[in-house]
């Protein structure tokens, strides 16, 4: 699987390449969403958005306007049906995007928008997204900073935790 971590924070960019240095299937992209979506083709998408679905902040605002607002609404509807509303943080699911041959998968870091408490959500998502792909044969992802925008989780501690996440899931 090609792994994308994609970040605009020139600090997370430099915290990734720190940590996943040289690996062959890490592509560390210091870039906008949409810039990023114009230039690579990639077969699926993760939001970290939060447990209630609502991508209008920040990185899923940029894949809320790729996309549509179509999108966030199928995310939402998949919530209720499957969730009663409230994804569990750390947890994650796979969606076809509409109108489009891509795929997302959702697992948020955070409840509502806020700071995060426990980083260790950070190694949760980055590990339940990682299992969702490989599950659902993805070929190529982009993942962005779990925690490291609006949850204030700091580009270096938010790095370490997603490298031991992917470490620990080569492990398996």
């Amino acid at each position: 699987m090609q792994i994308y971590l994609l970040d605009i924070n020139e600090k997370m960019c430099q915290e990734w390449q720190k940590f996943f240095g040289e690996d062959d299937c890490i592509k560390i992209v210091c870039d906008d969403f949409c810039n990023f979506m114009k230039t690579q083709n990639v077969e699926c998408i993760v939001s970290p958005a939060n447990s209630f679905g609502v991508m209008l902040g920040g990185y899923d605002l940029s894949i809320t306007k790729f996309f549509g607002k179509k999108l966030m609404q199928k995310v939402q509807e998949y919530i209720k049906e499957n969730y009663g509303g409230i994804q569990p943080v750390g947890s994650a699911f796979l969606i076809d995007i509409p109108n489009s041959k891509k795929k997302l998968i959702h697992c948020p870091v955070m409840k509502k928008p806020s700071i995060i408490k426990n980083e260790n959500v950070i190694y949760d998502c980055m590990m339940n997204t990682l299992i969702i792909a490989r599950e659902n044969g993805i070929s190529s992802i982009v993942i962005p900073a779990f925690g490291c925008g609006t949850g204030g989780v700091k580009c270096e501690s938010g790095a370490k935790l997603m490298k031991k996440a992917y470490d620990d899931f080569l492990k398996e």
